[in-house]
């Protein structure tokens, strides 16, 4: 039998102080070839700011996120730093042809290098209109990938007169409530899509930046790109869930990751051979009741509060 090492992380969402590595002695299944549901026009790269642990403000993990809207209206929000960095690569002020079919303009457009920080490994991919009228939210935690879909939900925004500029683009602001958080977001009339990073939507132009008022989550767009590449949807094993329970498998997570990792040697199949280590981010080997402390004393922040 094969022999592979897979490394966890032990946070979701906040600064990475230690790890675990399982050791399964397993063969490796076969990758079904992704299955294609819309090909992109537009790739917008946002800068993803979260503060996983509302007790610790000053932790804040940063990811950098991949919006990506396709030809009918199915868009997918992920992280992906190989497409990172193709689209950073590209010189500010570069112009793009016109996207026929949607009567969108859209230039390059770059403030920097990809954001610095600790990053918040997020797994999450949301898919808006897949199927048809829903959100579908891929998750994986530690060795599970999860699935639920939901009924599309359009968010009501209040429009405001405030106005800003973006990556060049004149922006307008609005503001609304979404299950459980108050937001501010900016978008632009001038990128006629209405979408925006993770479940956000319901703008007449795309949203370049929003953030709760509490300043817990922030997306902000740092370049966008015309594209022709495919909107991917992983054909993996899923287990099927829904928000609810999806919720509730991530707070307890969150709450005692060694407690889930010890399940998981737990129920490993006969004859396997599973062992958890958990280290220090500087590689050492830590202390399970310290750690256990640590995480106790966290404050589980999700982006959704109604669950």
């Amino acid at each position: 039998m094969k022999r592979f090492i897979i490394s966890l992380s032990l946070t979701l969402c906040t600064t990475c102080f230690a790890f675990a590595q399982v050791f399964i002695s397993n063969n490796m299944s076969v990758q079904r070839p992704a299955k294609i549901l819309d090909n992109a026009l537009l790739q917008a790269v946002y800068k993803a700011s979260s503060v996983g642990d509302s007790s610790n403000l000053d932790r804040v993990a940063v990811d950098t996120m991949i919006l990506q809207v396709g030809s009918n209206r199915i868009s997918k929000f992920f992280a992906d730093t190989r497409v990172r960095d193709s689209i950073l690569q590209a010189q500010i002020g570069q112009r793009l042809a016109a996207m026929n079919t949607t009567g969108v303009n859209v230039s390059v457009r770059n403030v920097g290098s990809a954001p610095s920080g600790s990053s918040g490994g997020n797994q999450s991919i949301v898919f808006k209109n897949y199927p048809s009228g829903s959100f579908t939210v891929t998750d994986r935690i530690m060795m599970d990938d999860y699935t639920y879909s939901e009924p599309y939900v359009e968010i009501q925004w209040e429009i405001l007169p405030d106005t800003d500029t973006l990556l060049s683009y004149p922006c307008q602001k609005a503001v609304a409530t979404f299950r459980g958080r108050s937001y501010e977001a900016w978008f632009a009339p001038a990128i006629p899509l209405n979408d925006g990073p993770w479940k956000f939507n319901g703008l007449p132009g795309l949203i370049l930046k929003v953030s709760d008022t509490r300043q817990h989550y922030i997306f902000e767009c740092i370049g966008l790109e015309q594209t022709s590449a495919a909107i991917e949807y992983a054909d993996v094993d899923y287990l099927k869930t829904n928000r609810r329970d999806l919720a509730r498998v991530k707070r307890k997570f969150y709450e005692d990751p060694l407690a889930a990792m010890e399940s998981m040697r737990a129920s490993a199949p006969a004859g396997a051979a599973v062992r958890v280590v958990a280290r220090n981010a500087d590689g050492s080997t830590a202390d399970e009741s310290e750690i256990r402390n640590r995480m106790r004393n966290r404050a589980y922040n999700p982006i959704e509060l109604d669950y």
